[in-house]
């Protein structure tokens, strides 16, 4: 192997450990003179992707702190940006920056978010709406459970249902208890105990009666002062 192929061979190398490593920061530990003419994420005037999903990142962090008029601009200019956007990535971190935004129009695109048609976008939807809860929540998120072709679309909504802090959301877990895929009612029965705080184990059987008796209100632990009192009794 002549020089010229060898430090072929070795800028190569570089590339791919630097790409295999992910993120911008690693990208620029190492000198360019060892990379020679091959570039990793980098266009002039283009933003790298991952350095735009920190600046998403950073938007979701001071979003509370932004006044409502500023918060639905905001949002308005991150709803023209994901209808171009190709990147499943940097859609995913439009998703979480829009959650934290709130609003009308953020809501909108988080509605449109459980159809997209990358599998990794809806799952970042469904944990969205999870955290989002609420009825709503629980009548989009039963959508996706009932229908998402992807497996593990509807294990995050059955997932994220349990999330929502919302009883109506019994019965689409009831319904994820028959199905015929022992990982589904795994995660069917924790979201029924998060939701209800009742505890049957993995017991699907009685976790099926339970749904079919109707939710009682979820179990609570005495309060201090009640077990004080009692313990003076």
């Amino acid at each position: 192997m002549d020089g010229t192929a060898r430090n072929f061979t070795f800028a190569l190398v570089c590339c791919l450990t630097v790409w295999s490593g992910g993120g911008c920061g690693n990208r620029t530990t190492w000198p360019s003179w060892m990379l020679g003419s091959i570039q990793l994420d980098q266009v002039p005037g283009v933003t790298p992707p991952c350095e735009r999903i920190k600046s998403l990142e950073e938007l979701a962090q001071k979003a509370p702190s932004l006044a409502p008029e500023e918060k639905e601009r905001v949002a308005a200019e991150l709803v023209e940006e994901i209808r171009k956007e190709e990147d499943p990535n940097v859609r995913s971190a439009i998703i979480r920056a829009l959650l934290a935004l709130g609003g009308p129009t953020a809501d909108r695109v988080l509605r449109q978010a459980l159809n997209d048609p990358d599998s990794g976008v809806r799952l970042a939807a469904c944990s969205v709406w999870g955290k989002r809860g609420g009825r709503e929540a629980v009548g989009l998120l039963a959508g996706v459970l009932s229908s998402d072709i992807d497996k593990d679309i509807r294990m995050a909504a059955a997932r994220a249902l349990g999330h929502s802090h919302d009883l109506a959301a019994v019965p689409a877990l009831g319904t994820a208890l028959d199905d015929p895929d022992p990982a589904m009612q795994y995660v069917a029965v924790n979201s029924l105990h998060e939701l209800t705080g009742r505890d049957f184990g993995h017991d699907v059987v009685r976790w099926r009666e339970y749904v079919k008796s109707g939710p009682a209100q979820p179990e609570q632990s005495p309060a201090l002062g009640d077990r004080l009192w009692h313990g003076l009794k």
